[in-house]
This record gives C-alpha cells, structure tokens and sequence, in this order.
C-alpha cells in the first residue's frame, strides 16, 4: 500500500487514513508525478547524437484529496496555511505495509508548495468532499541522516610551564564516514554542543583533504554552534546560551 502524509514543522497531516472521521486525515487518491522527467540536450552530426546535458525538469505531483465533509476541508486548509509562501511543506511517501513513524528521519520526502487546491461539491455516490490538489515539487526525493558522535575527556588536564598563548591539538580527533546513496551530490549540517574553541573541519575524500575550515570562536557551555552547507540556508553561526547570535558571514 502507498502512504503520503504531510509535515509542517512537527505537525503531520495523514494523506492515507481508512477512517476520514479522524481528525488531521483523509485520503489521497489516484496520484501522479512521482516519477522523474528530464531534459536532454542534444544534437547531431552525420547521423552521430551528441548528448550536452541532461536536466531534471521540474516536478508536479496530483491527485484527488477525499474528505469527510467541508469541515475537514476546512481543518486540512488551516493546516496548510497561506498558500502564497515560499516556505514548503514536506510531502512523505512510503511503500511500507506497516504504518510509518512519522517521526522517523528515514523516509523519503520532497518539499513541495501546494499550487493549486480545487474545492467541489460533496459527491452524491461516495458521500465524500473529492477535492483535486496540485504540489509544486521544489526539491528531489531525498532522506535525512542524523549521525551522532560523543566526545568523552582523554586523559588529565595539561598545565604549560610558560606563560604565552598556546594551543594543545589532537586530543579530541574525530571523523566520520558520510555516504551519499543518491546519485546527486548533497549537503550537510554540523551541530556542536561542547565546551571548546576554534574547531577545525576537514573534509577528506580517497585520503585526499579536500577542504577545511577553522573557526575563531569558545563554544561555551550551554552554547551551540551550526556549520549549514546548504545553499539556501547556509550559515556559520554562534548561538550563544541568551539566544543571541554571532554570524559569520559564509563563503
């Protein structure tokens, strides 16, 4: 069976419940565009193709949304809210038998805008409000991955015998393996909760470093600090523990 929920924030929306009498749930039927379009570019000399890009085209997903009556009409458009925004919604969609998590980060979605939701009339064979829904796909089918890595204390508090700025390196080295099981490059997001200063990464590939980055900052406690590569939020930020924010402008 294919489930579809939406989420807003934390707050999901079932897009394939059995019981419409339930509140945040209805029934999607009949959708289409899960697939993939692409663009090619090409031409041809003597009878010879030769291929100069190739482009996933925007997609559009359908389909026709069943409701119990104009009042879950009106919840699930208060779910939604103003639809003229460019903040998405995320669009879920699973093959599972088992009813999924809708906490799990193991879960394809793709954000989407909601670009058109037609309002009928309640259909005289079914009893059910059939609405048609149109989402504008902003994003590919992608997975989250959350990876958590805990740094314990490694041996005694050093003590300098001289007084003059110094650093002690290496103590707390640490890495992890990032697999990419898609086929387009993506981003990722670096959470640190540690009492530490001037945090190095690197990003190393083959054994190769491929680039690095070192920040001039003391993550106190209570504090955190986001790396952000993703191209429409990136940042490098200090959140300090008043909510206040240092940033540092991205490259």
């Amino acid at each position: 069976m294919r489930r579809f929920w939406l989420k807003k924030g934390s707050t999901v929306w079932d897009l394939s419940s059995g019981d419409l009498s339930l509140s945040a749930a209805n029934f999607m039927a009949t959708p289409a565009g899960l697939g993939v379009k692409v663009k090619v570019d090409s031409y041809e000399v003597e009878r010879a193709t030769f291929i100069e890009n190739v482009k996933l085209e925007s997609a559009e997903i359908s389909g026709k949304l069943y409701f119990n009556d104009y009042a879950q009409f009106t919840a699930f458009a208060g779910f939604i809210g103003y639809v003229e925004t460019t903040e998405p919604l995320r669009l879920y969609y699973s093959t599972a038998e088992e009813k999924p998590d809708y906490n799990s980060i193991d879960e394809w979605y793709r954000l989407v805008l909601i670009k058109e939701l037609k309002k009928g009339e309640i259909d005289l064979k079914s009893g059910k409000l059939i609405c048609d829904i149109k989402f504008q796909a902003v994003s590919r089918w992608k997975k989250d991955r959350l990876i958590t890595l805990e740094l314990s204390p490694f041996g005694t508090p050093l003590v300098y015998p001289y007084i003059y700025p110094y650093i002690y390196g290496g103590q707390n080295n640490v890495g992890v393996y990032i697999d990419n099981i898609g086929g387009l490059p993506t981003h990722c997001t670096v959470r640190i909760e540690a009492e530490t200063d001037m945090p190095l990464f690197r990003i190393i590939r083959n054994g190769s470093v491929i680039d690095q980055a070192r920040y001039n900052v003391y993550i106190r406690p209570g504090s955190h600090m986001i790396i952000n590569s993703d191209p429409a939020n990136q940042e490098a930020s200090l959140y300090k523990e008043k909510k206040q924010n240092e940033r540092k402008k991205c490259c």
